[in-house]
């Protein structure tokens, strides 16, 4: 029996890796993928379903409730005083119920989103996307997996850091225990938030990256035979070179956010909802003359494989450019060494396809992986 080992590395960037000697003795075969407008919340499920956004529902962590929220039961305490509910204890419990009482299992994060808004919002990773059924309306590799009683084994964060997660494939793979393995490892992305400004540091800690997926897969060939091992990116990762504070920007309109507007701003993306014909004309007159960045117009999200008709993900959409970051955001204060959520062209947003076997150039984009695990199962 051969063995297949899947790893997806979370901002597993082309531009990171092409003059890197990444695993290039055990998967020697290496290309570009274009990936996906949106960060993870869209890219993997892309992979692990083999469709774009538009078609598996997700774009964003967040985005506007039609009719229920997760946070409806919620909403005496969100709509308190900033001053007595902006801070960690309060945002902690809010989280937390809203968790148990909506039976949610997905990524799950508030990160810096007013608790005023939260009663307008819904998320839509309420499932574990790395197991069967975690995306409804789509059928995952898992579900493949599961329905065809194949024998197979996941791994990711919900069960323990990246070095823990080696470890028990590791062990898995000497017992033989399944022929399908698929690995979601999430650290290099926050590696690289912090230190894309370092590329001696990016080249030492992809090259441990590098040396452990190689055990594993001498490992898998001493206990099978023979194995073939797949890495690849969700997205990149974009050195940051400027920052916009719309915040600012927006604080000098004669609207008030909440009232007149909604805003979600997720480091690279601005997304609007109006309540009203005069909210929209004046933030878009503001964000019309802020460089770095530009609205989206339909044309653009339906080229991109991420129009919602109902505006559900924004009514309006505002992109920065490769590198330049929104700060202060709902993402965090200050911008970090790195970002990733651009224009999937951009080069630092390409993310890698490294392989045991030779695709030629039959694997383009992310969502063709999907198709090479399956051929698999």
């Amino acid at each position: 029996m051969k063995a297949s080992i899947f790893v997806l590395m979370d901002a597993l960037g082309w531009e990171w890796i092409k003059e890197h000697p990444f695993l290039k003795e055990v998967a020697p075969y290496r290309r570009p993928l274009d990936s996906v407008l949106g960060f993870s919340t869209a890219a993997i499920p892309s992979i692990l379903t083999g469709r774009f956004p538009q078609e598996h529902g997700r774009l964003s962590l967040f985005h506007r409730a039609n009719g229920h929220s997760p946070f409806s039961k919620l909403k005496l305490i969100c709509a308190m005083p900033p001053w007595m509910v902006e801070n960690r204890y309060a945002r902690f419990g809010v989280k937390t119920l809203a968790r148990r009482m909506n039976n949610l299992s997905g990524y799950f994060q508030l990160y810096g989103v007013p608790l005023k808004y939260l009663p307008k919002l819904d998320v839509c990773e309420k499932r574990n996307i790395y197991a069967p059924g975690g995306i409804p309306g789509s059928t995952s590799i898992f579900d493949l997996l599961h329905d065809g009683g194949k024998s197979y084994k996941t791994y990711c964060y919900h069960e323990g850091t990246d070095d823990q997660l080696l470890a028990s494939i590791e062990t898995d793979l000497r017992a033989g225990a399944a022929k399908f393995y698929f690995l979601y490892l999430a650290e290099l992305d926050y590696f690289l938030h912090l230190h894309a400004d370092d590329r001696a540091a990016a080249a030492e800690t992809l090259q441990k990256y590098s040396d452990k997926l190689a055990r594993l897969h001498k490992i898998a060939v001493e206990t099978y035979g023979a194995a073939d091992i797949h890495v690849f990116g969700d997205h990149g990762m974009a050195p940051t070179v400027a920052t916009i504070d719309i915040q600012a920007k927006l604080a000098e309109l004669p609207v008030t956010a909440s009232v007149d507007y909604l805003c979600l701003l997720d480091s690279t993306m601005a997304r609007f909802w109006f309540f009203s014909a005069r909210a929209r004309e004046l933030v878009s007159a503001a964000l019309n003359e802020v460089d770095g960045g530009k609205w989206l117009d339909a044309d653009d999200l339906i080229k991109l494989h991420s129009f919602f008709p109902d505006g559900k993900y924004g009514e309006k959409i505002f992109l920065t450019e490769s590198g330049t970051v929104i700060a202060p955001s709902h993402m965090g204060v200050q911008a970090m060494a790195g970002m990733h959520g651009f224009l999937p062209s951009a080069p630092h947003s390409r993310s890698a396809f490294v392989s045991s076997i030779d695709y030629g150039d039959s694997i383009n984009q992310i969502t063709d992986v999907f198709g090479v695990m399956k051929a698999h199962v």
